[in-house]
């Protein structure tokens, strides 16, 4: 994530979401307070977006993928970054599939 951030250019357009009183700390972009802990921060995360690209992950990303896919937002896993977006840990198979939108 800190990698992501600071290859953002200034970061005028990177928000990370975090608990209350804590910080990224990744030098870029503009950190946005949700929740008191982070599984607060999870589940205010995981009704924000419409789109959610993954990387990577295990058995947390998994289940999340699960319920934002469940509500109907987008899923665009890096399988070839492996673990959770390459199928593994019950990834929804059908987040697995190109979205409609794209060629």
């Amino acid at each position: 994530q800190e990698t992501f951030a600071q290859s953002c250019g200034d970061g005028s357009r990177v928000w990370s979401l975090v608990p209350r009183g804590q910080q990224s700390a990744y030098g870029r972009g503009t950190d946005i307070h949700a929740g008191r802990d982070s599984e607060e921060r999870k589940a205010v995360f995981g009704l924000v977006g419409d789109v959610y690209i993954t990387v990577e992950g295990g058995p947390g990303v998994s289940q999340q993928v699960q319920e934002v896919y469940a509500r109907g937002a987008v899923v665009v896993p890096l399988q070839r970054t492996g673990g959770a977006s390459s199928g593994l840990f019950n990834f929804p198979p059908r987040a697995l599939q190109r979205p409609r939108f794209t060629s």
